[in-house]
């Protein structure tokens, strides 16, 4: 009789533990990174109240006879499934998506957590919700991450400066026309004689017509003068070398001053064509249509060029905004030609280095590929006479190995590997926990890596409240790395990981230990009227 009694409160506590973690678990069904729990049960000891025997002669064995003494909890186990991830926005945010936990403490105290609210303090130290350091790698000065050290507290600098890295490279990118005309005498020379009235003569056409501005004349003389230099480029280009790069690339200064001059001269000619007084003057006419014709003639050669431009660094991070051009000089050849200074200063005119080391050669193959033969000449910017002379000077290797040279619009481009000095003015971090400022002058730098610890058994770990687990002796040791390595997760950045709790599994446990426990509590009841009955006998 006593035993189910026993066995009865045994039923009744179980499920009362059971209850216990039911109800935890929907208390914390809007954690972040809760995981839920589960209770198991197992059987007590039994009570043998006869030995099994075994057969003998003609009698077969028997069983044992046994009666159970109740029910005690086998487990509480955690579920650590993935709950859903939820975005924030936040930066600062991350959820694991796979197996593993954030590190947070001290090195030599670590905790263990799924919770990735952090956020940095005024210090810019990386803090979880409760104000311990997010532990991982600090990267060094240069932006690297030694994986291999041991794990510190992470730092965010707000307002750290990144120093200026002095240009030691340019990279020539990008396609070039294989159909533009090659710059040379036949190609460039503009006939002076059938394209543009002669100075003179145009001069006096114009001062001719009635209100007439000095600054008329004076366009229309010097457009008339840039093509006759342009002209006697061309002749020069032809009694020179063929592709010599001295005699192309001052043929291609002088056709693009020729174009410029006359296209301010045309457009002064047609303004006052389109006065009634002015349009009946022949002479009028005439030197605007000749204009009009020789800016047709000098545009449709100026494919042969293509401007590039970049800003390059000293040592002190000041800028120098270095120009050239791209010129194609004969079949599958171009030439690279910087320009002999540089122009610059706060004002914008001065002169704040010069350019030397020359021009240089572009070859490519018959099918448009990069000829590896190439060889490109160094370049030395030397600001010295100008505002930046302290900073001495510093040299440049070109490079263009990626270029082309096919049938579509040319779209070189320069850049280099210098950049100014910077503040960091902003940060992200990436799913494997790589933690990337950016600065104010267009560069990112990693400032440090999050760590992430798995365990062989998780399990094991102990809970430590405010979504904080520490490790026992039965979780192992943390094996702590980089996320995506070693059967690590990865991070989801600017999210949370909710709970992982199923409601409607819980409210279904919910009623299978409600209905246990009104079982549990019928037993009692039933012994109770049958001790009673037993009391009774006597009467």
């Amino acid at each position: 009789m006593m035993r189910s009694l026993y066995a009865a409160v045994s039923g009744l506590k179980g499920n009362q533990t059971y209850m216990d973690v039911i109800g935890n678990n929907i208390a914390n069904v809007n954690t972040v990174g809760y995981k839920s729990s589960n209770v198991t049960f197992q059987d007590m000891l039994s009570q043998t109240l006869q030995g099994a025997s075994s057969a003998s002669g003609t009698r077969g064995g028997t069983n044992p006879m046994q009666v159970g003494l109740g029910v005690s909890v086998g487990s509480i186990s955690t579920n650590f499934t993935d709950g859903s991830t939820q975005p924030t926005g936040i930066s600062t945010n991350l959820a694991i998506s796979g197996d593993g936990f954030f590190v947070v403490g001290t090195p030599t105290n670590q905790m263990y957590t799924r919770s990735g609210d952090f956020t940095t303090d005024e210090q810019g130290n990386f803090l979880n919700s409760a104000g311990y350091s997010v532990l991982g790698w600090p990267a060094d000065a240069s932006g690297v991450v030694d994986t291999t050290q041991p794990i510190s507290a992470l730092q965010i600098p707000v307002g750290s400066t990144m120093p200026a890295k002095v240009s030691t490279a340019i990279t020539l990118t990008g396609n070039l026309n294989g159909g533009a005309t090659a710059l040379n005498a036949a190609t460039m020379k503009i006939d002076a004689a059938a394209a543009v009235v002669k100075a003179g003569a145009l001069t006096t056409a114009i001062s001719g017509v009635t209100g007439v501005a000095p600054a008329t004349t004076t366009a229309v003389s010097t457009a008339a003068a840039k093509v006759a230099d342009a002209n006697a480029a061309a002749a020069a280009l032809a009694a020179a070398t063929p592709n010599t790069t001295a005699a192309a690339t001052a043929a291609a200064a002088a056709l693009d001053a020729a174009k410029a001059a006359v296209t301010a001269a045309n457009a002064a000619v047609k303004a006052i064509a389109a006065d009634p007084a002015a349009k009946a003057d022949a002479a009028t006419t005439a030197a605007a249509a000749s204009l009009a014709t020789a800016a047709s003639t000098i545009s449709s050669s100026s494919d042969s060029t293509q401007p590039v431009s970049y800003d390059l660094y000293d040592t002190q991070g000041n800028k120098y905004t270095l120009t050239g051009t791209i010129t194609k000089t004969g079949n599958n050849s171009w030439t690279f030609t910087p320009a002999s200074t540089i122009i610059g200063g706060t004002d914008g005119k001065t002169t704040v280095a010069t350019v030397t080391g020359g021009s240089s050669t572009i070859k490519f193959n018959a099918d448009g590929k990069f000829d590896t033969s190439t060889v490109f000449n160094a370049l030395t910017i030397d600001p010295t006479g100008g505002p930046y002379a302290g900073a001495g000077s510093f040299t440049v290797q070109p490079s263009g190995s990626t270029m082309t040279q096919n049938g579509t619009d040319s779209t070189a481009k320069m850049s280099s590997d210098g950049y100014g000095a910077g503040t960091l003015n902003g940060k992200t971090i990436s799913t494997t926990g790589e933690i990337i400022g950016s600065f104010t002058n267009g560069q990112t730098q990693a400032i440090g890596q999050v760590a992430l610890a798995v365990f062989n058994n998780p399990d094991g770990l102990l809970s430590a409240g405010g979504n904080l687990y520490t490790k026992t002796t039965n979780s192992g040791e943390p094996q702590i790395g980089k996320a995506g390595t070693g059967g690590r997760g990865k991070f989801t950045p600017g999210s949370l990981e909710m709970s992982n709790v199923d409601l409607a599994q819980q409210f279904t446990n919910m009623i299978v230990a409600q209905r246990a426990f009104q079982a549990n509590s019928k037993i009692i009841t039933t012994d109770d009227n049958m001790l009673e009955e037993l009391v009774n006998l006597k009467r």
